[in-house]
């Protein structure tokens, strides 16, 4: 009799298992109709914004360009994807733990990123140039010629010369540059192309290396738009390449896969990598590789594997500033979250591998004394002048400024700091740091977003680290997203006091945006497009005043529309975090706070 009744719960059991997992198909099914459904939209939307891209060809009139029906196609592509993204969140807090999704939905998500990406392969670059410096480089660098050396407009004025005169430069490495151009012609375009043509490069050696092998298997004799587009397919390829991390990383702190949609689906890639071909691409997949390694490294209980996994992230992270300088401020989480979890021994050769090898990486940017020829001037003049679509950056340097000579319509209208207070600052610093007056405020304010970053960066990979213990054999699950949850927050932080906010920066923080705690995080991927719009402002009204303010075309857009930008967004984080500090949890998060730990609170 107890047989029996053994085998009926046996088969209860099993008919429950069984209705539970046809249940399950039939969800699955259902999530994967209704995201085929709208990457069939979304593809739409980005097939017309492909053939809108050629009206933005370079010789194109500018005020012909159609930036505000692109940027209207990019907000109909980003509420796809926030549609896309909700069904996701749902189909995962439905399931009552955070198991990986059934395949058939990362099929159609990793399938529509590729397609997507096609798509913009073959488009025309919207309001960009930066990839015409990346084709000059790799060609440079093939004509065994440092980059760092020469600027693009040292080399046009030597063609002109050697074209135009007959007069031949002494200079034999300048030669085979100008002899390049001629051989080349479409070398030749894009060198007419290259913006700010009178500094030298910008971008470390691991990136010119990208370009160098982008310029080593091109046929010299490939047109310009040919040129283009091989670039940026290698880019693209790298941008896939950081979405099977994202998807590696989430499996090993135990998050669904499919929250890879939040990467995978993001317009902002589409614009910055697809169609702009930017060479964050690079940077931004040697990151993501460190940090998977990073945490497999602490998870790791064999001690020579953990060993290698964590000389690994540290070589890697020297590649990825190699590309970009930008994530040298990660070294803080790398460095706290192993010396808490192995001992600061540990530290020492990853740290010292690291640092090797990204002062080798850099030694070409090395100051000289020659004025012309000092291969750090583009860096420097990056660090200490460019500013653009910042906001608490802007905010500072605004209030530091002295109106001196300047008229009303040149004063931000939110400086509130009396004139002699900020003439007295500025005088003061300016002979203590022998600097002009004039640049004394961006660099003042650089000094002070520096030391709140450091302060928050360390505070951040201190709090990340607090439940990694050496005495623990294993890793929580919470204390895995802490850690990508604190790479996202000082990336994004580090964006954020930046006084170049460029759209294709956020995409720095990409990777690992499934960490984030709350979804306002989420709208800053769209946010960032208004971006677009200074190019329209400064094109259409670059004399008259704008909607009866007394600011004029791209100053309107500096001091009004980047509020528009961010002012209500930091609202809403500011409203959230307030929201998790009393509550313990917010209706935004991401994550359902109890799937990862029990309690938690802190930062947005």
């Amino acid at each position: 009799m107890s047989d029996d009744n053994g085998r009926r719960t046996e088969l209860t059991k099993t008919s429950t298992h069984a209705v539970h997992a046809e249940a399950s198909q039939r969800k699955s099914s259902s999530i994967n109709k209704r995201l085929t459904v709208i990457a069939i939209v979304s593809t739409l939307f980005y097939a017309t914004i492909s053939w809108l891209s050629w009206r933005f060809d370079f010789a194109s009139t500018e005020t012909t360009r159609p930036i505000v029906p692109v940027l209207l196609f990019f907000t109909a592509t980003f509420i796809a994807y926030l549609i896309a993204t909700a069904i996701v969140l749902r189909a995962n807090s439905l399931r009552g733990n955070l198991t990986p999704n059934p395949s058939g939905n990362l099929k159609v998500i990793i399938g529509a990123a590729i397609v997507f990406r096609i798509i913009l392969l073959f488009s025309l670059p919207i309001q960009e140039v930066d990839l015409y410096r990346y084709l000059w480089d790799g060609a440079v660098s093939n004509e065994r010629v440092s980059p760092f050396t020469y600027s693009p407009e040292q080399v046009r004025q030597a063609t002109i010369l050697a074209t135009d005169d007959g007069i031949v430069n002494d200079d034999r490495k300048l030669v085979r540059l100008v002899d390049l151009t001629q051989r080349a012609p479409s070398l030749a375009e894009i060198l007419n192309r290259v913006h700010y043509p009178e500094l030298p490069t910008i971008y470390p050696l691991t990136s010119q290396a990208v370009f160098s092998v982008v310029d080593a298997i091109t046929p010299a004799s490939t047109s310009l738009k040919s040129r283009v587009f091989i670039l940026k397919a290698t880019l693209i390829g790298f941008d896939l390449a950081t979405l099977f991390v994202v998807i590696a990383l989430l499996r090993i702190c135990q998050q669904p896969a499919s929250l890879c949609i939040l990467y995978a689906w993001c317009p902002l890639l589409m614009k910055e990598v697809a169609n702009s071909g930017h060479l964050d691409a690079i940077a931004v997949f040697l990151t993501a590789i460190a940090v998977y390694l990073l945490v497999r490294g602490l998870t790791n209980t064999r001690s020579i594997s953990s060993r290698l996994e964590r000389i690994g992230a540290a070589f890697m992270l020297s590649l990825a500033v190699g590309a970009k300088l930008y994530p040298i401020v990660l070294v803080p989480i790398f460095t706290v979250s192993v010396a808490k979890r192995f001992g600061v021994r540990a530290i020492i050769l990853p740290g010292v591998l690291f640092a090797v090898t990204t002062a080798l990486l850099l030694w070409p940017m090395n100051p000289t004394t020659d004025s012309v020829g000092d291969p750090s001037r583009g860096v420097v003049t990056f660090l200490q002048q460019w500013e653009m679509n910042d906001f608490l950056f802007a905010l500072i340097n605004e209030n530091l400024k002295p109106n001196n000579d300047r008229s009303p319509n040149e004063i931000a209208w939110f400086t509130v700091v009396p004139d002699p207070i900020r003439t007295g600052i500025v005088r003061s610093f300016a002979s203590r740091l022998s600097l002009s007056p004039h640049r004394t405020p961006f660099i003042l304010t650089r000094i002070l977003t520096g030391v709140i970053f450091s302060v928050v960066a360390f505070v951040i990979a201190w709090r990340a680290t607090l439940h990694t213990s050496s005495s623990d054999d294993s890793i929580p699950q919470a204390s895995l997203h802490r850690i990508g949850e604190a790479v996202f927050l000082t990336l994004a932080w580090f964006w954020l006091l930046c006084p170049t906010q460029n759209p294709w920066y956020w995409t720095w923080v990409l990777p690992f945006l499934p960490f984030a705690r709350s979804r306002v995080w989420l709208l800053m991927s769209g946010l960032v497009f208004l971006y677009y719009l200074r190019f329209w402002f400064g094109y259409h009204f670059p004399t008259t005043q704008v909607a009866g303010s007394m600011y004029r075309g791209t100053t309107f857009f500096d001091f009004v529309i980047t509020w528009l930008e961010f002012a209500p967004w930091f609202a809403c984080l500011a409203a959230v975090s307030f929201c998790r500090r009393r509550h313990g949890r917010c209706n935004t998060d991401l994550i359902p706070t109890d799937t990862v730990s029990p309690k938690r609170s802190g930062d947005a």
